[in-house]
């Protein structure tokens, strides 16, 4: 696991910031149709918002978890 962002260095401030940026996001995806996060997404999110891996790790995370919905599903 990726963790360069270390979370004693993430203020309350950029906690805030990102949790603000995240339900931004959550909602943008909803009005487009997406739906909204399942709870494994929702918790990946949550380590990215509180600094325990940095924005690059969630997002290889985020496409190993759409990979396995395809490979599952077949869409």
């Amino acid at each position: 696991m990726t963790t360069s962002d270390n979370n004693a260095s993430i203020s309350p401030e950029e906690i805030d910031r990102r949790r603000k940026a995240m339900a931004k996001a959550v909602w943008s995806a909803r009005m487009e149709g997406f739906g909204t996060p399942d709870a494994e997404s929702e918790a990946l999110s949550e380590l990215w918002i509180t600094g325990q891996i940095n924005h690059e790790e969630m997002e290889n995370r985020r496409m190993a978890l759409v990979m396995d919905h395809v490979r599952e599903y077949g869409h």
